[in-house]
C-alpha cells in the first residue's frame, strides 16, 4: 500500500507541475481556468459576492460585477501539494469585508474536457464555516446546514463526486455558498474568518481520496482526541466509582459530589473530543452546550466534595459557592450566546469573552478558603485531601494564561490528566481506612450483642401462678428495647420492667446495658416501681441524647399490681389498654414525676406490654399498623409471638418487643402454697 501511495505521489508532482504551467496564463488572463487530466488547486480569481440569492447558482447568472477574489493571494500558480500543505488561510473579513458574518457566495468558471466523465471536488479543511456546493446550478453536496437553525462541524477535508449530468454545458460553473456565524465578527477574532480558508483541489475521485487521507492524517497527528478519549474514560470511570462508593456510604457524600464533579469534566472532554474529532455528526454548537453543561456541574459540586472530604460542609461555604458558581455560570452564558448568535457581537461582550483568569478567581479563591477552614479542622492531612482541588485550579490558571494561547499546553494536560487520579488514590485510601473501621464496628458490634444477649433474657423465670412469654425482634444487630423479669423470693412478688431507649444500633445497645445495670441494682434495694424509675432518670440526665421510655409494675403474691411509667405505652389488660396518665420519659428532668396506678389481676387474666415498635409498623405504602390493629388482635386469645410476628410481617420499622403476663391462679400464694 505504501508503494502505492509513493508511484501516486510521484504521477501527482509531475502532473500538478505540469498543470501549474499551462494554467497559470488562464487564471492570469480571466475567470475561465483550464482543466486537465490532473488534480487543479483552485485558488482563483474566483468571483465572490456577500449575501444571499438562490439565484447566484444559476450558471447563466452575469457575475461580471462581481468582486475578483483569490483565495491565496501569495501564490499565483499554487500546487495541489502545497493547497493541503498550507494552514488556515485569511477568510472574506481579510479580503475587503471586515467583520461581515453571514451568507456569501463565490463562483468559479471552469473549462472541462468533453471526455471528462468522472470528476469531484476536495474543499478545504480549513472554511467558515457551513457550506453547499453547486455544479452547473446542481447541488451535490453541503457541509452543516445554511437555512433554518444553523449547524457546523469540526474542520474537516469533505470530499464531494460530481455527477456527470452536472458536467454538461462548456464552461462549467462551480458555486459555494457560505453562512459564517456572528461571533467571528468579534475584534478579538482579528477580522480573519468567514467563507474559504483553504484552497479547493478538483480532479479525478481516486487521486483527490489520496490527497483526503493525507489532510486526515496529519489531522490526526496533531489532534487532540485520543488524549481526550482516554481523559473521558478516566474522568467516568472514576466518576462511577466514586457514586458506587456513595451507595455503599451512604454517609460520605464527598462520594456523591466528587462522582457527579467527575462526570461533568467526563462530559467536558467527550464534547472537546468531537470539536477535534473527523467525520463527526454532531454539530458543535451541541458540542460546546454539552460542554457547557459538563462544565459548570464539576464547577458547582467540586467546592461540594472539598468541603465534605475535609470535614467543613458549612452554611457558609454553601453559600459562597453558589454566589461563584452564579459569577462563572453567567460568563459561560456570555460564551454561549455569542456562539449560537443570541448576542451581538459588540466590544463590551467581546471583552467580557475574552477575559481569563478573572471569572474563575472566585472559584480559586473559595477552595483556598475551604482548604483553610479544613488545615484548621482536621490539620495538614487536608492538604492531601484538597489535591484534586488545587490540581484543577492550577490547571486553569496556566490554561486561561497560557495554554490557551498556544504555550504550555503540555502542562496543562498533566495537571487535568492529575485531577481524577488524585481522587481515585485518595478515594482508594480513604475507603481502605473506612473498611478498617467498619472491621472495627462490626467486631464491637459482635460484642454488643453478645452484651444483649446476656442483658435480654432468653430463658425467663418460672414465677408460680403466672405465665410468662416474651418475644423480642431486633431492627439491627443490636436493639434498643430491653425488659427484665425479677422474682423476690422473700415475698414471692415479681419486678418487670419493660422499656425503649432513644436511637438504635451500638449507642443503643451500650445504653440498654447501662439502664439493664441499674434495674438490677437497684431492685436489689427497693424493687418499688416508682423508685427504679427514679434512679433509672438519676442515672441518664446529664448524659445528652440519653433518654429511654420505660414501664416498670410490680405483681405481689396476691395479684396486686403497682405500675409506674416513664413515657411507654399503656399495657394492656384482658384486651383493653389501661387509662393512664402521660410522664416525661427518662433523662428527660432530673426532677421528673412519673404516672402511678394500682390494680388487680384476677385468675385468668391477660396482661400485655408491648413497645412502640410494633404500632409503628409500616407497609410499603407508608400505611402504620396503628393501634386499631393491635386492639382487634387483642379482642382474640393471640399471644405474644403471635402480635410480634404480625407487626414484623406489617414492614418492620423499630425494635419490637413483647411481653405477656397470665394470672393462671387466685393468687401467687396460693400456687406456692400448692
Amino acid at each position: 500500500m505504501k508503494k502505492m501511495y509513493a508511484v501516486l505521489w510521484l504521477l501527482l508532482f509531475a502532473s500538478v507541475a505540469l498543470q501549474a504551467e499551462s494554467a497559470s496564463p488562464a487564471t492570469a488572463a480571466a475567470t475561465q481556468i483550464t482543466l486537465g487530466q490532473s488534480i487543479v488547486a483552485l485558488n482563483g480569481p474566483w468571483k465572490f459576492h456577500i449575501g444571499d440569492n438562490p439565484q447566484w447558482a444559476d450558471p447563466n447568472f452575469d457575475d461580471s460585477a462581481w468582486q475578483n477574489y483569490t483565495v491565496d493571494p501569495k501564490h499565483t500558480a499554487l500546487t495541489a501539494v502545497q493547497a493541503i500543505q498550507s494552514d488556515a488561510l485569511p477568510g472574506w473579513q481579510q479580503h475587503e469585508h471586515p467583520s461581515y458574518t453571514g451568507y456569501a457566495w463565490y463562483r468559479i468558471r471552469l473549462q472541462v474536457p468533453p471526455d471528462a466523465d468522472s470528476l469531484a471536488l476536495l474543499m478545504p479543511r480549513y472554511v467558515d464555516d457551513a457550506y453547499e456546493v453547486y455544479v452547473n446550478g446542481q447541488k451535490i453536496g453541503n457541509f452543516g446546514r445554511l437555512d433554518g437553525w444553523h449547524a457546523f462541524y469540526a474542520n474537516q477535508p469533505k470530499l464531494f463526486s460530481v455527477p456527470p449530468t452536472a458536467l454538461k454545458g462548456t464552461p462549467v460553473t462551480l458555486a459555494i455558498r457560505f453562512w459564517n456565524p456572528r461571533y467571528e465578527a468579534l475584534p478579538s477574532e482579528q477580522n480573519l474568518g468567514g467563507g474559504l480558508r483553504g484552497v479547493p483541489l478538483l480532479g479525478p475521485p481516486e487521486l483527490l481520496r489520496v490527497f483526503q487521507q493525507s489532510v486526515q492524517e496529519r489531522i490526526g497527528q496533531t489532534s487532540r482526541s485520543w488524549h481526550l478519549l482516554l481523559l473521558t474514560a478516566a474522568c467516568g470511570a472514576v466518576g462511577i466509582l466514586s457514586l458506587f462508593l456513595f451507595f455503599i456510604s451512604r454517609r460520605q457524600r464527598e462520594y456523591l459530589w466528587a462522582g457527579i464533579s467527575l462526570i461533568g469534566l467526563a462530559i467536558v472532554a467527550a464534547a472537546t473530543g468531537i470539536q477535534h474529532a473527523q467525520q463527526t455528526s454532531i454539530p458543535l454548537q451541541l458540542a460546546y452546550t454539552v460542554a457547557f453543561v459538563g462544565y459548570f456541574v464539576g464547577f458547582l459540586t467540586l467546592p461540594l466534595a472539598a468541603m465534605h472530604l475535609l470535614g467543613v460542609p458549612r452554611p457558609l461555604w454553601r453559600r459562597v459557592n453558589y454566589v461563584v458558581f452564579a459569577v462563572v455560570f453567567a460568563y459561560g452564558l456570555v460564551a454561549l450566546g455569542l456562539v449560537f448568535g443570541f448576542l451581538p457581537p459588540t466590544v463590551t461582550l467581546d471583552r467580557i469573552n475574552s477575559l481569563t483568569l478573572a471569572p474563575y478567581l472566585p472559584f480559586i479563591l473559595l477552595l483556598v478558603a475551604i482548604t483553610v477552614d479544613g488545615l484548621r479542622t482536621i490539620g495538614r492531612k487536608a492538604w492531601v485531601l484538597l489535591t484534586p482541588g488545587v490540581l484543577f485550579a492550577c490547571y486553569l490558571i496556566v490554561f486561561e494564561l497560557f495554554a490557551s494561547k498556544g504555550r504550555f499546553e503540555l502542562i496543562a494536560r498533566l495537571l487535568f490528566d492529575s485531577v481524577p487520579f488524585s481522587i481515585l488514590v485518595i478515594f482508594l485510601m480513604r475507603f481502605t481506612a473506612q473498611q478498617r473501621e467498619n472491621i472495627r464496628l462490626v467486631d464491637d458490634m459482635k460484642q454488643a450483642q453478645e452484651v444483649q444477649r446476656v442483658l435480654i433474657p432468653e430463658k425467663l423465670p418460672q414465677v408460680p401462678g403466672l405465665t410468662i412469654e416474651s418475644e423480642y425482634r431486633p431492627a439491627r444487630e443490636v436493639g434498643g428495647d430491653f425488659f427484665q423479669i425479677i422474682p423476690h423470693g422473700n415475698d414471692g412478688s415479681v419486678l418487670i420492667v419493660v422499656g425503649d431507649v432513644t436511637g438504635k444500633g451500638l449507642q443503643a445497645g451500650m445504653l440498654v446495658a447501662l439502664i439493664v445495670g441499674a434495674i438490677r441494682s437497684t431492685a436489689q434495694f427497693d424493687p418499688d416501681p416508682l423508685v427504679v424509675l427514679r434512679s433509672l432518670n438519676q442515672r441518664l440526665c446529664g448524659r445528652g441524647q440519653a433518654h429511654a421510655t420505660c414501664l416498670a409494675l410490680r405483681i405481689a403474691a396476691d395479684g396486686a399490681v403497682t405500675l409506674a411509667n416513664a413515657g411507654h405505652l399503656p399495657p394492656y389488660v384482658n384486651g383493653k389498654e389501661l387509662p393512664m396518665e402521660g410522664a416525661l420519659p427518662l433523662g428527660m428532668v432530673e426532677s421528673a414525676e412519673f404516672s402511678v396506678m394500682h390494680f388487680q389481676l384476677a385468675p385468668g387474666d391477660h396482661l400485655m406490654l408491648m413497645s412502640d415498635g410494633v404500632a409503628e409498623a409500616q407497609d410499603e405504602q407508608g400505611q402504620l399498623f396503628g393501634f386499631e390493629r393491635i386492639n382487634e388482635m387483642l379482642r382474640k386469645s393471640v399471644t405474644a409471638a403471635e402480635v410480634a410476628t404480625a407487626a414484623q410481617a406489617f414492614g418492620q420499622e423499630d425494635d419490637i418487643s413483647v411481653l405477656s403476663v397470665i394470672c393462671t391462679t387466685k393468687s401467687i400464694a396460693d400456687s406456692q402454697l400448692v
